[in-house]
């Protein structure tokens, strides 16, 4: 049997199943139209292959063979094509089936698409949360960082403020403090002032001390004592005059011109008492009296009058060392007006 033959026997082997399954109902004859779309789909094939090899075989054996192959595969196709129409059938499956391959390509395509698209949107929303995360992180952090040093500026003006309130109540009641010690010295000076003028007044009493060596204008010579032989070489060769006149910075003491002078002028006006220079002490002249190398005298102090005794060659005041330049210079007017020049 040639292979056209059997290829025709095929065909209609396959013709009679189809009408057998176009008598049965719709749904069955469709799915049993789907599995036969394959079988037909193989029948075409082989039918095609069969008649590349008969054609070749027609052309090496003979006309005859190639002209039998010819008319067989008109005959099978005619009675195919008569029967049962499987040819139109299996081209119809044929661009159904590439349709259904383009649909579900351009299927995939879109899915592919979709799911690029989506993947896109994922990160693209991704990236904006992580954004928009970090801004609020920044936000946040400047927010706090904004808060802390608000309230360590807060703090520190605090701390500021209340220390100017502290200094300026330490100064106030320094300055209050300062206020009072200045008054009870203003008062202190005015009650010695008021003092001082209360006893230089009642003891300015001219008459008080009467007649004496004192009253001429000679007094000097009228003194009744020895007197000439005191002057800057005692004073000066005191033994303990170097060392504590350049302790309190004194240069020196008032010369028996400045003494006679004064003593000179408060005669000439009856007053009784001179301002010893450079000193706080008043030296009431009248008062001194001689016995050898001893002057006793009063003096007023600024508080009240004391009486002094002196030594003018050792240079003792009340038998010790002058304590400052003050008494230094009472006891130098002393011995002067005693038994200077």
């Amino acid at each position: 049997m040639t292979q056209a033959t059997k290829n025709n026997v095929c065909t209609r082997r396959i013709a009679g199943c189809l009408g057998v399954l176009l008598s049965l109902q719709p749904a069955a004859g469709l799915a049993a139209l789907s599995s036969q779309e394959i079988i037909a789909e193989e029948s075409s094939r082989t039918q095609l292959l069969a008649q590349r090899r008969g054609g070749g075989g027609g052309s090496r054996g003979g006309g005859s063979r190639s002209s039998g192959s010819r008319s067989s595969s008109r005959s099978g196709g005619s009675r195919s094509s008569g029967r049962t129409g499987f040819s139109s059938y299996s081209g119809s499956g044929s661009r159904s089936s590439g349709s259904r391959s383009s649909s579900r390509q351009s299927n995939q395509g879109s899915r592919q698409t979709n799911r690029s698209s989506r993947q896109s949107d994922v990160r693209s929303n991704s990236s904006s949360r992580q954004s928009n995360r970090q801004g609020t992180r920044d936000t946040r952090q400047t927010s706090r960082n904004d808060a802390v040093n608000s309230r360590q500026d807060g703090r520190q003006g605090t701390r500021d403020t209340r220390q100017t309130n502290r200094n300026d109540a330490i100064n106030s009641r320094q300055d209050g403090r300062t206020d009072r010690t200045d008054i009870r010295q203003s008062n202190r000076t005015k009650r010695t002032d008021i003092r001082n003028d209360t006893y230089r007044k009642a003891i300015n009493n001219w008459d008080r001390y009467g007649k004496g060596w004192y009253s001429g204008s000679g007094w000097t010579n009228n003194r009744p004592w020895t007197y000439g032989w005191y002057g800057r070489s005692y004073w000066n060769n005191w033994g303990w005059y170097p060392g504590q006149a350049a302790a309190w910075g004194l240069a020196g003491l008032a010369t028996f011109s400045v003494i006679n002078s004064l003593v000179n002028s408060a005669q000439s006006q009856q007053v009784s008492y001179i301002v010893v220079p450079s000193s706080d002490y008043s030296l009431y002249y009248p008062s001194i009296t001689a016995t050898g190398d001893v002057v006793t005298f009063e003096a007023d102090d600024g508080y009240e009058t004391v009486r002094y005794s002196a030594n003018c060659r050792q240079g003792t005041l009340n038998g010790g060392t002058p304590r400052d330049a003050n008494e230094a210079q009472l006891l130098n007017a002393a011995c002067q007006v005693a038994f200077g020049q």
